[in-house]
């Protein structure tokens, strides 16, 4: 089966989620994987790159992920910066991630977690 969806995560994000809820959520293993992120204003990818890198190096089976958006109806310009893996893994990395990203002084906005 093949679904096609917008290229713009804002929209596809949901489109997406929608089908593999109601299509293929019995290949999902419930409570095994978590993605938990903050939303940053005023940054810049690559000044974060190190603290990412630095997240991955100590905190092996955690994924740090980053997605810019420039016109978000709600947020406007930010990053999405976030972690992904097992629940307790992505636990453990979280105080890092914050203050991370508080060491650098920027201004953070909501937290998400979503959680198979």
């Amino acid at each position: 089966m093949v679904h096609f969806v917008p290229g713009f995560p804002v929209m596809a994000w949901p489109m997406i989620e929608w089908v593999l809820d109601h299509h293929y959520s019995t290949r999902f293993r419930k409570g095994a994987w978590q993605e938990r992120s903050l939303i940053v204003y005023g940054a810049m990818e690559a000044t974060l790159t190190p603290l990412m890198q630095r997240i991955e190096a100590e905190h092996p089976g955690v994924k740090v992920f980053s997605l810019p958006s420039v016109d978000h109806p709600e947020h406007g310009r930010h990053i999405e910066l976030g972690l992904k893996g097992a629940p307790e893994a992505v636990t453990r990395a979280w105080p890092l991630l914050t203050e991370g990203v508080a060491a650098f002084g920027l201004s953070i906005g909501p937290e998400v977690v979503r959680e198979q």
